[in-house]
């Protein structure tokens, strides 16, 4: 998740970089890549991906990259994932940090700038498992 160091905001880097795949583990498939999306998916987090632009100038490595892309725009129509830029995270996450959640009545809402985007989640154990309960976009539904 990112995070705060006093007023910058740090986007933790999840996955293996571009450099370290090619040079260091001499893989040129997306292997590696699909294990730490499926576990960051399981998760709920944040993919952060560095590709260097002089790095994927090769056939093999620009195949792979654009392998890549293609997987990440199956999983956006697939599991409705947002894909953003490091400037668009920023800007949600100062959003996020000024919203705040109210009491009302039984239930609770979310209030500030962006609150339309946000949803509230509960957080409960089940058969000695975490599970989760998100508010849908429709206002007052909850969802596994």
């Amino acid at each position: 998740m990112p995070y705060f160091v006093g007023k910058m905001l740090e986007l933790p880097v999840t996955t293996t970089q571009d450099y370290s795949l090619f040079n260091y583990l001499r893989s040129f498939s997306l292997d590696l890549w699909n294990r730490e999306i499926d576990l960051i998916l399981q998760q709920n987090g944040l993919m952060s991906f560095i590709v260097h632009p002089d790095y994927i100038k090769k056939e093999r490595e620009n195949r792979l990259y654009q392998q890549l892309l293609a997987r990440l725009v199956q999983l956006r129509e697939e599991k409705n994932l947002w894909l953003a830029t490091p400037g668009q995270i920023d800007r949600w996450w100062r959003q996020r940090s000024k919203m705040t959640l109210v009491k009302d009545g039984d239930d609770w809402r979310i209030e500030g700038e962006g609150s339309e985007r946000a949803r509230i989640a509960y957080a409960a154990e089940k058969n000695g498992s975490l599970v989760f309960t998100a508010q849908s976009a429709a206002a007052g539904v909850l969802a596994p």
